[in-house]
């Protein structure tokens, strides 16, 4: 490798950083919701980390001596249905979206302390290779954010362990529309998102899934 090489390559890699985190995850796509009736939209850009069935209000994880309890996960009462997680990374779009319309209702958990996601699993994850990040201690320890929707169906944005970088555009009571914006992660994260006992997941783990226009789920017999 020559000194010029040498040179080159450090300074390229350090600008293609600053360009990712000063500008790209900034940048807003124009998104076309699809006008379907009982689609549960993608809430976020990323990747498909776990689709688990909740069942008496608790999630299993085989990982875990005790169930999740999705009211302290979430913030919500939801005894039966679906929860998912998608994990948006660095070069996804930043911007987090509603689901479903409805109005809005909100609830902030704070924590003493955040802890990493999970380390080598998000960087598994964020490398393509599935990697539940359920069984992580920061899912149910660090700082969340949740918006919940019509249909039983909400969005929490979880911390990281430098906590929530999060702007929130809805307060308590706003109206919501599908595909429109809920908030904006600045350093990406992990997005749960709550289905009702009537829907039906459309996506998998390691799937990759776009904000505001993949359909993750269905609900039968209503239309939100």
């Amino acid at each position: 490798m020559s000194r010029l090489t040498r040179l080159v390559l450090p300074l390229a890699a350090l600008g293609a950083a600053v360009y990712v985190r000063g500008v790209y995850r900034y940048r807003d796509p124009i998104r076309i919701p699809p006008a379907d009736a009982g689609a549960v939209l993608s809430p976020a850009d990323g990747l498909v980390s776990f689709v688990r069935r909740i069942e008496g209000g608790e999630v299993r994880v085989e990982t875990l001596d005790a169930p999740l309890n999705i009211r302290d996960l979430t913030g919500t009462a939801v005894s039966e249905g679906w929860l998912i997680g998608l994990l948006v990374g660095p070069l996804d779009a930043h911007y987090v979206y509603a689901p479903v319309g409805g109005r809005a209702g909100v609830t902030h958990m704070e924590s003493r302390r955040n802890v990493p996601l999970g380390g080598a699993a998000t960087v598994a994850s964020l490398l393509g290779y599935p990697a539940d990040l359920l069984g992580t201690s920061g899912v149910a320890e660090n700082e969340r954010h949740t918006t919940t929707l019509d249909g039983g169906v909400s969005v929490t944005l979880v911390a990281g362990a430098h906590g929530l970088k999060a702007t929130s555009y809805l307060r308590q009571g706003d109206e919501a529309r599908a595909g429109h914006k809920l908030a904006f992660l600045e350093e990406g994260g992990l997005v749960l998102l709550t289905l009702p006992a009537n829907a039906t997941p459309q996506v998998s783990v390691s799937d990759r899934v776009t904000g505001a226009e993949t359909v993750v789920g269905r609900v039968e017999g209503a239309s939100v």
